[in-house]
């Protein structure tokens, strides 16, 4: 990239170039690649910390089954060290299930599945790419996102069901609430350092206490979980939970 400054020609790095991780969905066919989606330049500028840790990435959704877990593959070949796993509803996924990674059967939307899944593998990283529908992506975040590490990172792929679409897209509004709208409001908060507005519940107020950075993109949406709560964030959240509890 070039910039002209004071007549003088300028050039700076770009900061999202397509890397490793955009070849390798190229590669194997998963539509997070710069050919559809565009994620993975993002995902490699955050998940890097992570390339040669010893971890668990877990991915919720896995595909249909003739793209055989295209992007379960790419993860295998860019974490070195990495444990992967696929969650998915569809149990003829589960054949591609083998030493390269591990395909989990069951319901993402479903609270008491999730928390097992947390138990069983503790995942460092998850990536929701499952139904996108509102209240499933809701429910996953507000269940996986505390069961985090400390430097976990949560990801929410294709929130663009949260906006107007074609009628056919109806079935994603299944909440009173958009996922969007519900992001909107903690990155508020956050952005807010957690005052009066927005309203939030004393649950949602904890989530933010702990989120410790936002990165966007078109149509996705990544979370960093922070080491601890801030002394004034915890004093907040408490002071939620006593007003709502009246």
């Amino acid at each position: 990239m070039h910039w002209h400054f004071y007549g003088r020609s300028m050039s700076f790095k770009s900061l999202l170039p397509i890397g490793e991780l955009n070849a390798l969905a190229v590669e194997y066919g998963t539509d997070k690649s710069d050919r559809t989606h565009d994620y993975m330049r993002l995902y490699e500028f955050v998940f890097a910390p992570y390339k040669q840790a010893e971890f668990c990435f877990m991915e919720l959704g896995v595909g249909l089954p003739r793209i055989k877990a295209a992007s379960l593959r790419s993860w295998r070949d860019f974490f070195e060290n990495a444990k992967i796993v696929g969650v998915d509803n569809d149990a003829r996924l589960e054949r591609f299930s083998g030493d390269d990674f591990v395909i989990e059967i069951g319901n993402a939307s479903r609270p008491r599945f999730l928390r097992k899944l947390a138990e069983t593998y503790a995942p460092s990283i998850v990536l929701d790419d499952a139904s996108h529908k509102w209240s499933h992506q809701i429910i996953a975040f507000k269940t996986m996102f505390p069961l985090l590490p400390p430097g976990g990172i949560y990801v929410i792929e294709d929130i663009f069901t949260s906006f107007p679409m074609d009628s056919k897209y109806d079935v994603y509004a299944d909440h009173p609430e958009s996922t969007w709208n519900f992001i909107a409001r903690l990155q508020a908060a956050l952005a807010g350092n957690q005052t009066e507005w927005p309203p939030i519940s004393a649950e949602e107020s904890a989530l933010v206490g702990w989120i410790d950075a936002v990165f966007l993109t078109r149509k996705t949406v990544v979370f960093v979980k922070r080491n601890d709560i801030r002394p004034e964030e915890s004093a907040r959240i408490e002071e939620l939970k006593r007003r709502q509890s009246v």
